[in-house]
């Protein structure tokens, strides 16, 4: 992976970013305007890759604490990363469970009670019971993302995509825009060394010959 420098951003900031300039074609944007908005900030990555628009990705990093506020920002997260066209990914801790209510849940009784209270409803929104708090995932979903793990699973019914990415659940997820949808191919876990986090990292593959290149919108 060879360190590129990005364009300065509005703040005035320089980053840098690790990619493949042969697999991820050529940067054209690095966006930093709404960093303050989310409690661990984000920038917005923009590459030419060939398609008819730009591919955005944005590495997510979630409220821990409070859903709602993770519910915020999931919407700002996904409407940054379609800033410059249909071709979006929005990637990382996204901290609360997968939205589709088929996803196995993990066993709440064991759970640190600081994670269960984030990650499932209040008891008196729930009937009394202990439901997963869907609606940040929810909230992806719902502006059009797909969440990797998850189509590649009901495409092939291999369980095995569905591993947790911590200590008790998938909550770092891949979502990609639904023009990419087709070009997911390959999803796996990257587990090692061990204890190099307290979170697996994610890998996926992507075909982007396969991305959906009819009806291509511009944002408004």
């Amino acid at each position: 992976m060879d360190p590129l420098p990005l364009p300065p951003s509005s703040s005035g900031i320089m980053p840098a970013l690790l990619y493949r300039r042969e697999t991820l074609g050529r940067w054209t944007h690095w966006n930093t305007d709404f960093a303050d908005q989310t409690l661990h900030g984000f920038g917005v990555a923009v590459f030419d890759v060939g398609l008819p628009a730009p591919l955005t990705v944005i590495s997510a990093h979630l409220d821990p604490f409070v859903p709602d506020r993770a519910r915020h920002e999931a919407k700002l997260l996904a409407t940054r990363a379609l800033r410059y066209g249909p071709y979006g990914i929005v990637a990382g801790d996204i901290n609360y469970p997968p939205a589709d209510p088929k996803h196995p849940v993990p066993d709440y009784a064991e759970m640190r009670p600081y994670n269960r209270s984030a990650r499932t409803r209040l008891p008196s929104e729930s009937g009394g019971r202990i439901t997963p708090e869907r609606r940040v995932a929810e909230t992806l979903s719902y502006t059009g993302f797909v969440d990797a793990a998850w189509e590649l699973y009901e495409r092939t019914g291999d369980e095995s995509l569905l591993r947790r990415t911590c200590a008790e659940e998938r909550i770092d997820q891949l979502w990609a825009s639904a023009p990419l949808r087709d070009a997911i191919t390959d999803y796996q876990l990257l587990d090692s060394p061990a204890g190099a986090s307290d979170h697996h990292g994610l890998a996926v593959v992507l075909d982007l010959t396969r991305a959906a290149t009819e009806s291509v919108w511009e944002y408004r």
